[in-house]
């Protein structure tokens, strides 16, 4: 599917807020489906056609932080109560996520940040203070055609917090194995791989399949090809571009694909902060908690309670 034009967005954004026709409602009047419809929304708030101011103060429920502690090994869960709204609850996690990151970021010299459009929210709700000792790094290639941003979200970080970037000028996936050993002798790629050795602090959402799928150019000519090995209906999530099944399993022959960061790299990372706003992302979430990956998670108490469901 086509990227939805501004005006497209407007007219989505209108009938929620607005109209107050619920997400079934607008999906049937646009033939569009619900979670293309909530991926609208947020593109909506992303580019500034819609924005949200939360007046009321945010409560953490604690009894669901310390069981997602214990039950995935998390050195910080932050699980942020429910509003009325959802847009207001995701608004929450988002706001509450950059101060939390920001606070990690006073003690840090090197931070890696991926893309998507919780990320952009997190780096937009910065507090702008001086962080001239900080350098952000692009942890990943960008997604061909993927958004009109103008400046990868690296260099957007930097300049919020009048901090210092590195950003990666290459694709998220080449197809050709030999590319990335290639690319990891070029002198600049040799400068960014060693800030990837020593990041004291990374931040990042989760994908899912239909979020790739939306990429119109990576699902027409990376798609089939990057899939062919793999059963896209085991496929719970998406985390720094890498797939995994619900069980926390990597399907590993993505991994000679990916322009990045290493899984190594990531792995050796002490903060490893994730964020997650959309309650169709329970399925990414339990998988993406099964890997390992997340030392540090801000979300809803709602999605929290959707990934106890399903264990």
């Amino acid at each position: 599917m086509a990227q939805l034009t501004d005006e497209e967005l407007a007219s989505i954004a209108h009938d929620f807020y607005l109209s107050k026709l619920n997400i079934a409602e607008i999906s049937k009047k646009y033939d569009l489906s619900r979670y293309l419809i909530t991926k609208a929304l947020e593109d909506a708030e992303t580019r500034g056609i819609v924005k949200i101011k939360i007046a009321q103060g945010i409560k953490r429920n604690q009894v669901l932080e310390r069981e997602f502690q214990k039950k995935f090994g998390l050195k910080e869960a932050f699980i942020l109560q429910s509003h009325e709204s959802k847009d207001e609850t995701s608004e929450a996690v988002v706001n509450f996520a950059a101060k939390q990151i920001e606070t990690y970021l006073k003690n840090a010299k090197v931070a890696g940040v991926s893309w998507g459009a919780t990320m952009h929210g997190v780096i937009d709700d910065f507090a702008e203070e001086e962080f001239k000792h900080l350098y952000f790094v692009q942890l990943l290639g960008q997604a061909i055609n993927s958004n009109r941003r103008k400046n990868p979200l690296a260099q957007d970080a930097a300049e919020n917090l009048h901090a210092h970037s590195l950003t990666l000028p290459s694709p998220l996936y080449v197809l050709n194995p030999k590319i990335i050993p290639a690319l990891k002798q070029e002198p600049y790629f040799k400068i960014i791989e060693n800030c990837y050795h020593n990041l004291d602090l990374l931040f990042t959402g989760l994908g899912t399949l239909e979020s790739f799928k939306v990429n119109q150019f990576l699902e027409d000519n990376y798609g089939s090809k990057l899939f062919q090995n793999i059963p896209q209906e085991e496929v719970a999530g998406l985390i720094m571009g890498r797939p995994y099944n619900i069980n926390g399993d990597f399907f590993t022959s993505f991994e000679k694909h990916i322009c990045g960061i290493s899984m190594d790299d990531i792995m050796r990372t002490p903060i490893r902060f994730c964020i997650v706003r959309n309650r169709f992302k329970s399925d990414a979430l339990l998988g993406a908690l099964r890997t390992g990956v997340i030392t540090h998670l801000v979300t809803s108490d709602a999605i929290a309670q959707r990934v106890l469901q399903k264990l």
